[in-house]
């Protein structure tokens, strides 16, 4: 080969070929199991560009993931630190139960889609938490939330085939998909709210309010039921409390009235009287 390059005539160089055995096999592939559609979910969102390319760079990350049997989910790990230079951008978030600006703004659209996905595809459920408040988009007890470095998105395929997720984001919707070997139909028992709480109502003037609407708090129990061949094998209650949003108006300060400037009052000097004699 190096007599080759180095020669000014035609190069012409002898290269041995060798075998290198897959990592992973079509056979291997086989037998995961991978065979038909398990479950989907569309989540709708109200188009905005944050939520757009965030829930895009979310959504690019999770397609094409494979789940062997045993294996965690992570959609933290997946989906990377929520930075400009993972393709991440600012939007708005939940902090302290008030909206506030921050990078990743809109990849809990993308945890609720594929946390819908994993439910109902039976999948054993590690770590979930839904938003500190209710939003109205997302069904209630069956959302979830993530943070990095506070909140994941986990769970685990328990069975004994493989999972592969794909994942599509639209214009104002993300789709996640999960295949596999169907094992059970599920299906979710969602049981009234219950200890409402009332929401505040506050008038911010600070610089950095952001406007939101009031919700209240309240309480409420979703069920996965699992089935077989029609008949229910399991149900796990899944309980999830929310926080009232107080609802925020902002209003600008009142600008601070300049002082009234002050005057020295000249001293009265009296006439010293004449003298009299």
């Amino acid at each position: 080969m190096a007599r080759a390059l180095s020669s000014d005539e035609d190069r012409v160089a002898d290269v041995g070929l060798t075998t290198q055995p897959a990592a992973f096999t079509t056979e291997d592939a086989k037998k995961l199991g991978v065979v038909e559609k398990i479950s989907t979910f569309t989540q709708p969102f109200p188009y905005a560009p944050y939520r757009y390319q965030n829930i895009g760079q979310a959504a690019k990350r999770v397609n094409k993931t494979l789940l062997k049997p045993g294996d965690v989910f992570s959609l933290n790990s997946i989906a990377k630190e929520r930075t400009p230079e993972n393709g991440y951008t600012t939007g708005f978030v939940i902090k302290s139960g008030r909206l506030q600006e921050d990078l990743g703004g809109g990849v809990s659209t993308m945890a609720t889609a594929t946390w819908h996905a994993a439910f109902f595809a039976g999948l054993e459920r590690i770590e979930q938490r839904a938003h500190s408040f209710y939003i109205s988009r997302y069904q209630p007890g069956l959302e979830a939330t993530v943070a990095w470095g506070t909140l994941d998105l986990k769970f685990r395929n328990d069975s004994p085939n493989g999972v592969f997720v794909t994942a599509v984001r639209g214009r104002n919707f993300v789709r996640v998909t999960m295949w596999g070997t169907k094992r059970y139909d599920i299906e979710a028992d969602s049981g009234p709210r219950t200890n409402p709480k009332p929401y505040a109502t506050v008038t911010d003037t600070s610089a950095t309010c952001t406007p939101q609407d009031g919700v209240s708090g309240f309480k409420i129990v979703v069920t996965r039921v699992f089935k077989l061949n029609g008949k229910e094998v399991k149900r796990e209650p899944l309980t999830t409390t929310y926080n009232p949003a107080a609802d925020i108006t902002c209003k600008k300060p009142k600008p601070t009235p300049a002082p009234t400037p002050t005057t020295t009052a000249k001293p009265t000097v009296k006439p010293t009287p004449k003298p009299t004699g």
